[in-house]
């Protein structure tokens, strides 16, 4: 998936390897929304992978649009912190490379890599 553009966001639809969600939080500022978060990792890891976009926000006509991430460092370190945390979810899956910042004109959206859990990490499950 190589998105750049606010032009491919418009193009983009969810599916089961595709997930958006806004990540805004109360403030505003970002917050990682952690239990569909980690729904959608265990179910992307548990089946072919897919990509998490935080930032994105789905409007009328299944249409996305980014809203972007005003604090990325907040939201990343809220998902390492999950990520290494066995009472949030059973196994760590992500590799650096696997979450990137990506910037769209003068807004960051965060894309998520989620890759297919091996045999041996199966099943993948949020355990808060």
């Amino acid at each position: 998936m190589n998105i750049k553009t606010i032009e491919d966001i418009k193009l983009l639809s969810e599916d089961v390897e595709l997930e958006c969600k806004l990540a805004n939080g109360r403030d505003g500022q970002g917050e990682l929304p952690k239990k569909t978060l980690w729904e959608t990792y265990s179910a992307f890891a548990n089946t072919n992978g897919g990509t998490i976009l935080l930032g994105v926000k789905e409007v009328k006509g299944h249409n996305f649009e980014v809203e972007g991430i005003k604090n990325t460092q907040k939201i990343l370190d809220e998902l390492y912190s999950g990520l290494e945390n066995r009472a949030v979810i059973s196994v760590n899956l992500l590799k650096e490379e696997d979450v990137e910042i990506i910037q769209i004109e003068d807004k960051q959206i965060i894309a998520i890599k989620v890759p297919r859990a091996s045999r041996e990490n199966k099943p993948v499950y949020r355990t808060s």
